[in-house]
This record gives C-alpha cells, structure tokens and sequence, in this order.
C-alpha cells in the first residue's frame, strides 16, 4: 500500500469517526438540550403562575369563603322537606293575610327535578309510581283548618316517605352540591279583590322559602263583583340539607260540644 492510499484511508477514517460523532452523539445531546429547554419554559411559567397564585393566597381564601357563605344563604332559605300539610297551612296563611277566599285547593306530591339536565325534561317523579296522587281540600264546605287538620295524617310523598324527612334522592341529586331538589305544586282557586289579588301575589313572591308562580288565571265576576281566579304555585325543598324538617303550626280544632242540647249556661 502507497503512502497515498494509506493518507486516503487515514482521511476517510477521520471523516467517518466525525459523521458517527455528529449523528450518534451531537444530534441525540442537541435533541436532549431542545427538550429540556423546552421543559424548563414549560415549568418556567408553572412556576410564575403558582408564584402568582401564592402572592394572592388569601385574598383567594377569603373570596371562597364569602362564596360558601352567600351559597349557605341560599341553602337556608330552601327548606329541608315538605309535605301537604305545608301546602295548606301556606293557604291558610294567605286567606287571613290578604283578605282572599280559597275555595278549591289540590297540593300535589313531591316531584325530583334533575338539576344537572336543566334543559331536559321537567323532572322525574321521586318514585317508580306516578305523580297523581294529590290532597284536594274544597273549603266551600269546610274550614282550611279543618282541611289541614284531617289531611295531616295522609301526608306521604310518592316515594313513600312521611314526615321524619327519610326520602329516596334518586339519580337526580346534583353533581356538585349532593342536595336533591323537589318540587311540590299547588293549584289555588280562589275569590278576591283586586287589592286582595296584590297582596296575594305578594304573599307569594315575598316568601322567605322558594316559591314561584307558575301559571294565573284570572277573570272578573260580574254578579259578585270579584275576581275570581286560579293560581299555580311551585314550591321548592332540597332533600340532603343539615337541618331538620320544620312542620307548619297547625291550631287546635275544636270537636263537638259540651252543651248538647244547650240546657247550661
């Protein structure tokens, strides 16, 4: 072998250990280098958000606790159950406040609204049974004390719970807060005034529990000189609440007498 070809060989063999070089060891470390400078921005700017979110730590702390706050006041105005008793007692209130008189009522079952498909249907009944079942006082024949006093005992929801507040939730309880929400609908037919008519439905929106006026059907009477009308009025409870169920008051209602044939003073 000549002196040529052994510097030819020499100058291939240094050309070939720079092409290994330069593909198995430069390109893998500037590939290495181009992700872990990638990585550090990437955790650079982790960084600066948590360094941003840390130097804001209370301010955040106390924005969440005024936000649990303004929601526990929105869970105390919802009440923790309701039953039929709730729906006369409420009309009752609402005949001796504004001066109106009720002559039908029908309080129905507890309906459960699914919260998180608020777009869907209107909701599901609580129970497999349907939704019918309602208590339908006509106060033309008896006082609503009265009314109360004997459907207090039949006050049962369809899901078969009473007045301890044992209730079946269901699969509509919302995601996020666990509560369960009802519905308890009650049809008013009613007589009044028109001052009667305002102050009813102030009765209603001003309630300090959940209540909404769904539908009102009013017309005037030309022989009475009322109004007379119907009137669809929603209530709402949240089963799963840290609060008991509250009964309304009902008063005592006399029976009988003691003086039969009134021959005593």
């Amino acid at each position: 072998m000549s002196t040529r070809d052994k510097k030819l060989l020499i100058i291939l063999a240094g050309v070939a250990i720079l092409a290994l070089t330069y593909f198995f060891i430069f390109i893998p470390q500037s590939n290495k280098r181009d992700s872990l400078k990638s990585e550090n921005m990437n955790l650079k700017s982790q960084y600066n958000q948590l360094s941003a979110l840390a130097a804001k730590a209370d301010d955040y702390t106390e924005k969440t606790k005024d936000m649990s706050d303004a929601m526990q006041q929105v869970y105390d105005n919802f009440p923790s159950y309701l039953q039929i008793e709730n729906g006369i007692m409420d009309a009752v209130a609402i005949e001796k406040s504004t001066n109106t008189n009720i002559t039908e009522l029908t309080v129905g079952s507890p309906t459960a609204i699914d919260v998180n498909n608020p777009t869907g249907d209107a909701g599901t009944d609580s129970s497999s049974g349907s939704s019918t079942d309602s208590s339908t006082t006509d106060s033309s024949n008896t006082d609503s004390s009265q009314a109360a006093d004997s459907n207090s005992s039949q006050s049962q929801t369809t899901d078969g719970s009473t007045g301890d507040g044992s209730t079946s939730t269901g699969s509509a309880k919302s995601t996020v807060t666990g509560y369960q929400l009802y519905d308890v609908s009650t049809v008013m037919a009613f007589k009044t005034e028109y001052h009667g008519l305002k102050a009813m439905l102030g009765e209603v929106i001003g309630s300090s529990q959940k209540k909404t006026i769904s539908t009102l059907n009013v017309s005037f009477d030309d022989s009475t000189g009322k109004l007379t009308g119907e009137m669809l009025v929603d209530s709402y409870f949240l089963y799963g609440l840290d609060k008991p169920y509250e009964a309304p008051y009902i008063p005592a209602v006399p029976h009988g007498t003691n003086n039969l044939f009134g021959t005593t003073n």
